[in-house]
């Protein structure tokens, strides 16, 4: 399982493999097509992978290969537990 805590995503053992850090907050019609696999993002033209067409092990892959990777994340993917931000 990853976890997502203070706009970063760990792995299970503690790694941290991205900062989650778009200067936009996108949404679904922010993107070429939503509910492909990779997208693009019509701000900044880059592909955002979707990771519900991911497994775990994908995700860490892609990220330990490029963390700037951009991610479209949903928060109900069971790979993911967010946990809400501390004030």
């Amino acid at each position: 399982m990853l976890t997502i805590k203070n706009k970063q995503v760990i792995d299970a053992s503690g790694t941290m493999l991205k900062t989650l850090s778009c200067p936009r907050r996108i949404s679904d019609a922010d993107l070429e097509n939503p509910h492909h696999p990779v997208s693009r993002c019509t701000h900044c033209e880059r592909d955002v992978i979707n990771t519900d067409y991911l497994t775990e092990a994908q995700i860490i892959a892609r990220l330990k290969e490029d963390p700037t990777t951009c991610l479209k994340i949903n928060r109900y993917n069971p790979i993911f537990r967010v946990i809400e931000e501390e004030s």
